[in-house]
């Protein structure tokens, strides 16, 4: 389970990397870039790639023993979490209103709502 966090930290640092070749062509004065319209959103991706990433390169440093689906609920929550900011940038005013958006973001926050006691628990007891 580490080599896939560490590598899934790695592949989401790289998207982030990109990102910010986006953002400095939306800032430096891109109104849009292909179908992203908001760089706010944008940035927010940016910033949430880079955490979810450093989060996942945490825990596979410290953590004796991850549980396997703890460690995939982490990688699920990371990705899934941080790329609905993408689906928002979408948007001029930022927010894409959807029911199937709604339902993403609650399995988004409950992935990780789960997988982070569950870790903690798991570390406690090793």
């Amino acid at each position: 389970m580490k080599s896939i966090l560490i590598t899934s930290g790695f592949i989401q640092i790289c998207v982030a990397v990109l990102q910010g070749w986006i953002i400095t062509a939306m800032y430096g004065g891109m109104k849009r870039f292909g179908p992203l319209k908001n760089s706010k959103r944008v940035l927010q991706c940016h910033i949430d790639n880079i955490m979810m990433s450093l989060l996942q390169f945490a825990i596979a440093a410290v953590h004796p023993a991850i549980p396997t689906v703890a460690g995939w609920l982490i990688v699920i929550g990371s990705w899934l979490n941080a790329q609905l900011f993408l689906i928002h940038a979408v948007s001029e005013k930022g927010y894409v209103k959807s029911r199937a958006l709604s339902v993403l973001t609650f399995f988004s926050f409950s992935t990780l709502t789960i997988a982070y006691p569950w870790l903690l628990i798991a570390w406690l007891r090793s």
